[in-house]
Parts: C-alpha cells; sequence; structure tokens
C-alpha cells in the first residue's frame, strides 16, 4: 500500500500529474497554486502535536509556515539544479513531513519525478495524507507500512532529513548527535545501542534504494551515520562545503553525492 489509504484507479491521476502537455512555465504555476491550496486546507494545529509537547496550538503559526517555505524553496534551487538534468528519475524521502513539503511536490509536478515518499505513523501524516488527497490524489502521498530500500530502487536522490536526530524515536542518538550528553539539553531516555543498530539498519535500507551515482540530501549529523554505511558498503560520498538551513529544526542540510562501484 503506498498511502495511508489504498487509491483506487490511479490511470486517471497520473495523467494529470504526467501531462507531456503542459510547459515548463505551466508546471512550474501548477507547483506554486498547489504550495497555496495546501498551506489553506491542512490543519496546522493537528500537525504541530507533533512537534510540541503539552499545548501545540499556534506553533505552526503563520510565520512559522512562511519560514519552513521560504527554507523549502532554497533547497528546490539546489536540488533543481541537479535533478533538472535527470528528468523522470526517481527519489525516496524518508521521514519527510511539513518542511519536505516544497521539495517533493517539486519534483513531482514541475521535475516530473516518481517520488516515494516514508514515514512513521503519526497524527501529522495522516493529516497531510488527507490534505494531499483532497486537492490531488495524483500527488505523491506518505506510506506508512514497512518499506525495503530494494522495493524503490534505483533512486538517484535519497532525502533523509533530521529523522536521527529526533527526540522521540531516538532519544539518546539525538544527544549523541548533537552532542548534548551530560548537559542541561540533553533528552532523557533512550536505549543508545539499540538505538545506533536501528539508525544503521535505516540507513542500509536507504542506501539499498540508491542508483549506483545518486544525490544524498540529509543533515551534518546525520552525515556521521551515513558516512561510515557509504564506506562499509564500497562507496564514497562527498558532501557541499555549504549547506542550507532547515525551516522547521534549524539543522543544516547539505547536498552529497554518493558513488558506488558498478
Amino acid at each position: 500500500m503506498d498511502s495511508l489509504e489504498p487509491r483506487r484507479s490511479g490511470r486517471r491521476e497520473r495523467a494529470r500529474l504526467t501531462d507531456d502537455s503542459m510547459s515548463y512555465e505551466q508546471r512550474v504555476q501548477r507547483f506554486g497554486k498547489l504550495l497555496a491550496n495546501l498551506d489553506g486546507e491542512i490543519d496546522w494545529d493537528t500537525c504541530a502535536t507533533v512537534y510540541c509537547e503539552g499545548d501545540s496550538e499556534g506553533f505552526l503559526g503563520p510565520e512559522r509556515r512562511e519560514a519552513i517555505l521560504d527554507a523549502g524553496l532554497l533547497l528546490v534551487s539546489d536540488i533543481g539544479e541537479v535533478l533538472q538534468t535527470k528528468p523522470k528519475g526517481r527519489s525516496l524521502y524518508i521521514g519527510a513531513a511539513v518542511a519536505e513539503l516544497a521539495p517533493m511536490m517539486y519534483e513531482a509536478i514541475v521535475l516530473e519525478r516518481d517520488v516515494r515518499w516514508v514515514a512513521l505513523r503519526s497524527a501529522e501524516m495522516f493529516e497531510l495524507d488527507r490534505a494531499v488527497k483532497t486537492i490531488d490524489g495524483s500527488l505523491p502521498r506518505p506510506r506508512i507500512t514497512p518499506w525495503k530500500g530494494k522495493e524503490f530502487a534505483p533512486c538517484d536522490h535519497i532525502w533523509m532529513t533530521s529523522v536521527l536526530t529526533d527526540p522521540v524515536a531516538f532519544p539518546a542518538l539525538h544527544n549523541e548527535l548533537y552532542e548534548r550528553q551530560g548537559t542541561a539539553e540533553a533528552v532523557k531516555g533512550g536505549h543508545p545501542k539499540a538505538e545506533r543498530e536501528t539508525a544503521k539498519i535505516l540507513v542500509q535500507e536507504a542506501l539499498e534504494a540508491a542508483a549506483h551515482e545518486t544525490l544524498l540530501t540529509t543533515t551534518d549529523e546525520e552525515l556521521q551515520v551515513f558516512g561510515p554505511a557509504v564506506a562499509a558498503a564500497g562507496g564514497t560520498l562527498s558532501a557541499a562545503q555549504t549547506g542550507r538551513l532547515n525551516g522547521l529544526v534549524g539543522d543544516v542540510v547539505r547536498l552529497c553525492h554518493i558513488s558506488f562501484p558498478r
């Protein structure tokens, strides 16, 4: 199942998404209209419950949403420069949420790429799935069922940002990657050994989906896990010298190049 609800006949929907009669300018206009429609459709207070302890009302208000969108569009510009030479390719977004809506939809609509979206079950995912389905069921929607990297291969773009630093899913690893162990900012709880093993498996599955030459979009913290995993798989990884700030949690996001021997 590719999303929270099974789709019915997708033939007409796919035709809408990949209509070759649409010019580049028309696709850009459609992308901009979609973002505006999503902003009006999404119940932002429901999504905010994932990011807050206690009262979350207003956390994802207009000002923060604008910052998230601005950061997302900067990343759209970066990845667009790389992926525009790879039309009809496939991207895998792991753990994507509100901060990744702009890049995902840009790839799907403007670049006409096959975008796959996997995430954990949450109130945010149910709400994002509902909103996207309401506006256009042909667009990428979150899949919350178990997955294996090989079923998506080959992907020439892997996106995984601020997943391994999630303080709820990976509290101990969050402290380790942010170097907060023993500080006042450290998150309580967690199981370091088990979390490191879970993170290792998740990254390995991501690399199983990767093509021989792959764009990896990830954070400085998660590069600490990806780097050794790529080397262990016989590949090489190079990261851009500059990055962009994530509009929601403030992590530095970098574009990296992964190469595996053929």
